[in-house]
């Protein structure tokens, strides 16, 4: 089974910068914006289905910093994601490589900060070559 979708839950006031900054942060690993909704509160990025949403907070509340990952299609990807979320504005929270502890197979990820504090990675890893190594 995999995750549906998933709801980043951020500030009103930054909702506008954060739509700008995953859509292109997201871009180089296959996502794009699908839908806005709730008079522009709630954006929906994915490939083929709406996998991650932002939704505003009401008022006075504050956002939980998460961790998400997101599958890359490969290395180059990982790498223009990175590039993407500097460029956005976001801060580097490990550059693109290799992370062996991670992973029996080779684990390359990078991750950025982005503006609400999220701690969000790219990462390329075999995941066929991890079943077998598990007898799976």
């Amino acid at each position: 089974m995999t995750i549906n979708h998933l709801f980043l839950l951020v500030t009103p006031a930054r909702l506008p910068a954060l739509r700008t900054f995953y859509r292109n942060l997201l871009q180089p690993v296959g996502y794009t914006e699908m839908i806005v909704a709730n008079n522009d509160t709630l954006i929906g990025y994915g490939s083929d289905y709406p996998y991650l949403w932002l939704k505003a907070l009401p008022e006075g509340q504050t956002p939980v910093p998460t961790h998400i990952a997101f599958d890359a299609p490969n290395n180059e990807a990982v790498n223009a994601f990175h590039a993407a979320g500097l460029k956005e504005g976001g801060k580097d929270q490990g550059g693109p490589g290799i992370r062996p502890e991670m992973s029996r197979q080779p684990y390359y990820a990078a991750f950025i900060i982005d503006p609400e504090g999220n701690n969000i990675e790219a990462v390329c890893v075999d995941k066929k070559g991890i079943r077998k190594a598990n007898g799976a």
